[in-house]
């Protein structure tokens, strides 16, 4: 009887791992390969992982929000001194609109910095929404692939920079523990060593845990690899930079 496999994706972290093994040959800008054979990278993990497997299901944790920072960041001047506080959270900012001595020069300075930022936050919400939409590309076109959503990322408009998602690890991690009784074999796509302690309990509950580890050109665990959720695992499947390119097409 074939083992029952699922596979459990941390989005970010396998998106960071491709940028970062791929850089000059993937834009970062496309959030994902476009032409990634991903049914059949999920189903040759199996084929890997085991010897009498069949893949169930790929759950591909993602974020379901953005939240941007400063955190209620008005669209308008509405309170000049609060806002001129709220700009100050920035050094760069502060030193520039504390030099600036007359009053309505210092409005105009910042309705330009509150224009910036709009245009920056609509371009983001905008590139978000790109993002949802090659997702539910993937799970029509390819096999048994199911985006799961939860919690934020943080993007800093002050820099123009995305922080750590918040909260996706917590549901991968809840869903291994409330889906135990579906799978046989559980296979994680991720370099993050939270997930320690959800795989003890995994494994506690007679269950087969495999964990995926990324090679780089040279043949080196990928920076961040998760050494040591790969140590409490059963075993680490490394996947060859080569074996990896292949399948995402590039």
């Amino acid at each position: 009887m074939d083992k029952r496999v699922c596979i459990f994706v941390d989005g970010e972290n396998f998106r960071h791992s491709i940028e970062e093994l791929f850089r000059g040959e993937f834009d970062k800008r496309d959030y994902l390969p476009r032409n990634a054979s991903w049914g059949k990278l999920f189903d040759w993990i199996v084929s890997e992982a085991t010897d009498d497997g069949k893949r169930l299901r790929t759950y591909w944790y993602v974020i379901q929000f953005i939240d941007f920072y400063p955190y209620k960041f008005p669209h308008s001047i509405s309170n000049t001194e609060g806002l001129k506080k709220l700009l100050s959270k920035h050094p760069l900012l502060k030193g520039e609109l504390d030099k600036i001595g007359d009053q309505n020069a210092l409005i105009k300075r910042m309705e330009e910095i509150i224009s910036d930022f709009n245009l920056d936050r609509n371009k983001m919400t905008k590139r978000f929404s790109g993002w949802n939409t090659i997702q539910d590309g993937i799970s029509q076109r390819h096999h048994s692939i199911e985006f799961r959503k939860a919690g934020a990322i943080v993007y800093n408009l002050f820099d123009r920079t995305l922080g750590k998602e918040k909260a996706v690890d917590v549901k991968l991690a809840t869903d291994l523990i409330s889906l135990v009784n579906i799978y046989d074999m559980a296979v994680i796509v991720s370099g993050d060593q939270d997930y320690v302690p959800v795989v003890q309990a995994v494994k506690d509950c007679g269950k087969k845990v495999v964990n995926v580890a990324f090679l780089t050109r040279s043949g080196q665990l990928l920076p961040g690899g998760a050494r040591r959720l790969n140590q409490v695992t059963d075993w680490s499947l490394q996947i060859s930079y080569d074996q990896f390119k292949t399948f995402l097409n590039l």
